[in-house]
Parts: structure tokens; C-alpha cells; sequence
């Protein structure tokens, strides 16, 4: 997967946590020609499909359209060290069906 692909369907939140002072190592979404800095316990959310919780014709059980408008990448960091958690929100079970997972 290069870094501009969208790596699964639902919703993103980034926790940038700053163990050093760094600089650099901003989110850039192209298609915006915008790019979000990093800031010690922020946080970045976003959904990366067209069909978004809570929208008008919203069905929990509807196919996800993975929205390309949100493709991004982390540009490099400059100089210090940036740390940062993911974590993907899916907004219906994720894991139905799944071995290994209850």
C-alpha cells in the first residue's frame, strides 16, 4: 500500500503524542492541498467514506464507499521524533464472522 491509499473503511482518529520536540511530520491531504501540524496531545478525526454515521439516508448494514478525497500521508519528520496511535473506528461490527474475534 503507498503512502496516499486508504487503508480500510470507517472512521480515523490520529492521537499525536510528542515525546521529543520535533518539527516536520505534518498530515498532508492532497486533494485539499492542505496539511494539518501536529500539535502534543491533539487529536485528528475524520471519516474516510462517503456514507458517514448519522447522515440522512445512512443504513447501518449499507456498503461503505471509501471516500478518495480523504487520501493522506504523514510527511517526514525533520528533526526530533514524532510518535503517533491510530485507531480505526468502524461504524458497524467490524469483526462479524471473524475467527478469533467474539
Amino acid at each position: 500500500m503507498g503512502p496516499l491509499e486508504t487503508g480500510t473503511v470507517g472512521g480515523d482518529l490520529t492521537v499525536g503524542v510528542d515525546k521529543t520536540a520535533f518539527t516536520g511530520g505534518d498530515t498532508l491531504f492532497p486533494e485539499f492541498h492542505a496539511s494539518i501540524t501536529p500539535k502534543k496531545g491533539s487529536a485528528l478525526f475524520f471519516w474516510n467514506v462517503l456514507e458517514r454515521p448519522g447522515s440522512e439516508d445512512y443504513q447501518v448494514d449499507m456498503f461503505l464507499n471509501v471516500d478518495t478525497k480523504l487520501r493522506h500521508a504523514g510527511l517526514p519528520v525533520l528533526s526530533g521524533e514524532k510518535w503517533v496511535a491510530n485507531r480505526w473506528i468502524h461504524p458497524r461490527n467490524f469483526g462479524a464472522g471473524v475467527r478469533g474475534l467474539s
